[in-house]
């Protein structure tokens, strides 16, 4: 099945992609969905939610020197990219390009993940990947009920080995069961932002003063203006204004105490 407009996962770059899997499993009941090996970094996605309403978030660690290693020396942990599936992605490449924005890393030859990425810009100061790919993920109702998974069936990045380096987390017991909301994404052009989250990578859109509430089917952001501070309950808000990026992202059910990874928050009510 080809892949249509989604918000595929927001990916944080950390230094122990493991360690920071066994903490989001206690404390927020995080299940792994699927993980690769590849020459410079190793990555886990995961699931958290219930099998009605979630997210997915990936983990990614150097393994050897190269750009995540380079992206951690100089800004150390916290949000990397955001990954949007597209049902073409030359159009989208294209659709992208029209808007100024630079693209690098075109990569169409293997069906099972073609990618594409966004370079950061002032606009929204993160990596925007694109992707496309003929695999799918299980739906929540499973990825919550087993622990079954099969490699072959899952979206899987060209040269990428070891799918199953990342099992010992199911030695972690879940302590509790939260679920993902909105990713949290400043940005210094609002107007920019709604074209390119709805006109070209087909997100469902509610305008509110100052901020675009973005949905897909998987997920969903809140674009809110860089240079005004954000609503006092969002993961990262603080009474200054804010600058481009991603600065949080909502979690329902979850500790009291925020999850803060680098620049970012998980947080949120219950």
């Amino acid at each position: 099945m080809t892949s249509g407009f989604d918000l595929d996962h927001t990916s944080f770059a950390l230094h122990d992609a493991l360690g920071w899997a066994r903490r989001l499993r206690r404390e927020l009941g995080a299940v792994p969905v699927c993980g690769e090996v590849l020459p410079e970094f190793r990555y886990l996605l995961l699931y958290v939610g219930t099998a009605d309403e979630g997210g997915r978030l990936e983990l990614l660690e150097p393994v050897a020197d190269g750009f995540l290693a380079r992206f951690l020396k100089t800004h150390g942990e916290g949000p990397h990219h955001l990954t949007f599936t597209v049902p073409d992605l030359a159009k989208a490449v294209d659709q992208v390009r029209s808007l100024g924005m630079t693209v690098v890393g075109e990569s169409y030859g293997n069906p099972a993940w073609r990618e594409a990425f966004v370079m950061p810009d002032a606009v929204h100061r993160t990596v925007i990947q694109l992707a496309q790919t003929d695999m799918t993920y299980p739906d929540p109702r499973e990825l919550v009920a087993s622990t079954a998974r099969d490699p072959s069936t899952l979206p899987s990045v060209e040269g990428a080995t070891q799918p199953l380096w990342w099992t010992s987390l199911w030695d972690t017991s879940a302590e509790a069961s939260a679920r993902q909301g909105p990713t949290h994404l400043a940005s210094s052009d609002l107007a920019l932002s709604r074209r390119l989250f709805t006109e070209i990578l087909g997100a469902q859109v509610q305008a509110r003063d100052g901020s675009l509430d973005l949905s897909w089917p998987s997920g969903s952001i809140r674009v809110h203006t860089a240079d005004t501070p954000d609503t006092p309950n969002t993961p990262g808000a603080t009474d200054t204004p804010n600058t481009p990026g991603i600065t949080g992202i909502s979690i329902y059910g979850g500790p009291p105490q925020p999850i803060t990874i680098g620049s970012a928050r998980l947080a949120g009510g219950s």
